[in-house]
């Protein structure tokens, strides 16, 4: 008699609710690092009900070694960056004030408004940003954290729960042979963390694989299924299709099976929430699992990194090969809809998203940013064939040899950028003729001591009318300019 449909092909069988049941309350249920530091970015509901699902597993919790190594190594980071995105949040605020100022003055003076309507207007207008600006700084005061373990509650909360339920470290040669595995790994593609190849110091690329390895020694010890809550949902660990998360890599099943008998699961920490009512005795908030994911989508890419490059490169040369560099409305709109039909692009697209959602991701993630690379600007600059001239060739050819972009200065909108000689320093913006109003508001922005006169180039695609007035125009208002033939050229720095 044959056996079972399963028989051999167990790890096919779709994860129900009576597996994560079983698991919550008699396997091992397993956080990973990204997790506990979410902690810290959650608001205080919803971080109480998370802790409430972590206190209910009681010794089916347990968090491995290299889990714990982690949250201490960046938990100070966390905390710096949380008390660095108000401050930024602030500052814009403040520069959006300022230009909201000085549009209304602006406007005032060309209508001639009385002075007692204007400053009734600008009272207004500062009433309205000093009230957002106290609701920010009242959140970041209750949302703070310190970095004295003493007084942080956070560490204190999960003292008390994790007591007795956190791994050992891997003894000396297991860790330097598990490092040596995690690179064996990375290079041959295979699962967990060979996307963290990018990463400098070896032991950090081998995190991923250190805490698999624990996980896969404790529950051979337990004998018993995983349920592990991960935050991580890179591709080096989840299998999906159109972009929903279907479970973990059939490699990571099939090893954890024949290393401990046992079966694997892997669940988010917002759908382990969003569940919490139906798999344990704790009741949450319902919104809790809402935060959780906008927390967990913050960072998160829909396509992997090397994914997604590839999908640049093979659209750059599609554009290349029909000498386009930029695509009309109607244009764009057919050009995707062809690259959605194909199966190297649509195809791959496929695995991450549905349709529309491919058709915003091509327009947003490589349509955009490609304008920017064009100029030799921005994440794409290496990932187009052919590009205008960059801003050093920009620079070179209308200040001379010796002028340099000053590192750090390069912007967009318009381009811009510092240029330098190493004494003398100017501020130089670059675009088309029909962007002359942008090119000047930039430019008399920056008219401040210890620039000198800053210089607009005006891009042209042959004869440019009235050169002549123009120039004199702005030399009226103190800005140079200068012409130069837009020109596509080779990209030197292509890597495709």
């Amino acid at each position: 008699m044959t056996g079972g449909m399963f028989d051999g092909f167990e790890d096919y069988r779709t994860a129900t609710e009576d597996d994560y049941r079983r698991t919550l309350t008699g396997g091992m249920v397993v956080f990973d690092a990204n997790v506990l530091l979410n902690l810290y970015r959650f608001n205080s509901t919803t971080r109480a009900d998370l802790i409430k699902v972590m206190q209910s597993l009681g010794d089916s919790l347990w968090i491995p070694h290299q889990v714990m190594r982690e949250f201490w190594r960046n938990r100070e980071s966390v905390i710096d960056q949380l008390g660095e995105t108000p401050r930024e949040s602030l500052a814009k605020l403040d520069k959006a004030r300022q230009d909201a100022e000085e549009a209304v003055r602006a406007w005032s003076n060309r209508i001639y408004l009385p002075e007692g309507e204007r400053d009734g207007l600008l009272t207004r207008l500062n009433g309205a940003f000093q009230a957002v600006r106290h609701t920010i700084s009242e959140q970041a005061a209750a949302n703070a954290h310190p970095h004295d373990t003493n007084a942080d509650t956070i560490v204190a909360t999960l003292s008390s729960i994790l007591g007795g339920r956190t791994g050992a470290a891997l003894p000396p040669e297991d860790h330097d042979a598990a490092v040596v595995e995690a690179e064996r790994r990375i290079v041959a593609k295979e699962p967990p963390g060979y996307l963290d190849k990018d990463k400098a110091d070896a032991d950090e690329r081998a995190g991923d694989f250190l805490v698999w390895k624990q996980v896969l020694l404790e529950a051979e010890r337990r004998s018993c299924d995983v349920l592990l809550v991960t935050s991580d949902v890179k591709d080096d660990w989840w299998r999906r299709a159109k972009g929903q998360l279907r479970g973990p890599r059939w490699e990571l099943m099939a090893e954890f099976r024949r290393s401990t008998g046992h079966r694997l699961f892997m669940i988010t920490p917002s759908e382990l929430i969003r569940r919490a009512d139906a798999l344990t005795d704790v009741h949450v908030n319902p919104e809790s699992a809402e935060n959780i994911e906008r927390v967990e989508n913050i960072d998160a890419e829909p396509v992997p990194h090397d994914v997604a490059r590839e999908l640049v490169l093979e659209i750059d040369r599609r554009m290349a090969q029909n000498k386009a560099t930029t695509l009309t409305s109607s244009a764009e709109h057919r050009a995707i809809s062809e690259w959605l039909d194909d199966p190297d692009i649509g195809g791959v697209l496929d695995d991450y998203f549905h349709p529309t959602a491919a058709r915003e991701w091509i327009e947003k993630t490589v349509l955009r940013p490609r304008l920017s690379a064009l100029y030799g600007v921005g994440p794409h600059a290496e990932l187009v064939s052919l590009r205008f001239q960059s801003a050093d060739e920009i620079i070179d050819t209308v200040c001379g040899t010796d002028w340099r972009v000053e590192p750090g200065t390069l912007g967009i909108r318009p381009y811009n950028c510092i240029a330098t000689n190493g004494v003398d320093r100017r501020y130089v913006c670059w675009g088309f003729d029909n962007y002359l109003n942008e090119l000047l508001t930039a430019a008399t922005q920056q008219q401040t001591e210890g620039l000198g006169r800053p210089l607009i180039v005006f891009l042209h695609l042959g004869t440019l009318p009235d050169r002549e007035y123009l120039t004199a125009e702005l030399d009226k208002v103190g800005v140079d300019a200068a012409y130069l033939k837009r020109e596509l050229r080779p990209n030197p720095d292509y890597v495709g």
